[in-house]
């Protein structure tokens, strides 16, 4: 079986695995308080457990992600939930959407995973003229050697193992004129979180190269826990 990162945590249903969870999720979005019916676009979905989150509080929701299996488990959840989700396979850096379309983007570590600057100029050029990026991003407390970053690289994919200067000189770098960045959080123990939709593919945990995948990313987070951690970038197109 081959399977990347990506996968993995479709298969396993997970719905947050971002920095800070889904805890911090609601937390950003309680902050931005989005007017009901506003058009918001999230990016790099998952198994839908945001966007759904997202529909319940009234937004127009469209979302998107490129891993089939996270897709799959998105529009089951959706349907499960009865929410109006808009759930599109599609990738941050060539999205299938118009000009000018929606209100909001919202996207937590998706970006990291992405390369050059493509995602950030899809997010401009979806916005409307007075929308507004909301990206919550993996960030490091320093620079990172050029093995601990193939270290990164090779297992997760991760392709902007920045500093909080070095992201916000890229999003300069972008058509977006007017941005700024949280302070910079470090990754702390994941709070206990009850997700009742998710979907665990059980046959996993008898598979001795999905298990040693699970392991190594323990490792992993465990070895990077002193410099890694998350900021919010908010960008308005105008």
């Amino acid at each position: 079986m081959t399977m990347d990162y990506h996968t993995l945590l479709a298969r396993l249903g997970e719905g947050s695995a971002h920095p800070g969870g889904f805890q911090a999720t609601t937390e950003l979005i309680e902050q931005i308080g989005f007017a009901r019916g506003t058009k918001v676009l999230e990016v790099g979905c998952g198994t839908g457990r945001t966007a759904c989150y997202l529909a319940s509080l009234g937004c127009n929701v469209t979302a998107i992600d490129r891993n089939k299996d996270m897709i799959l488990k998105a529009i089951q959840r959706a349907k499960t939930s009865g929410l109006p989700v808009r759930i599109v396979r599609a990738d941050a850096s060539s999205m299938p959407f118009e000009d000018d379309t929606f209100d909001a983007v919202f996207t937590e570590s998706v970006t990291a995973f992405t390369q050059g600057s493509t995602a950030i100029h899809e997010y401009w050029r979806v916005l409307k003229p007075q929308g507004v990026l909301y990206d919550r991003e993996l960030a490091f407390a320093r620079k990172l050697t050029a093995a601990q970053k193939k270290k990164l690289q090779s297992f997760y994919g991760l392709h902007h193992m920045k500093t909080v200067p070095e992201w916000l000189k890229l999003i300069s770098q972008s058509k977006f004129q007017h941005y700024s960045s949280s302070q910079f959080v470090q990754i702390k123990q994941p709070v206990s979180d009850n997700d009742p939709l998710r979907v665990i593919d059980h046959e996993l945990f008898t598979k001795p190269d999905a298990v040693a995948m699970m392991m190594k990313n323990e490792r992993l987070m465990s070895s990077f826990s002193n410099v890694m951690g998350s900021i919010v970038i908010t960008a308005s197109k105008a």
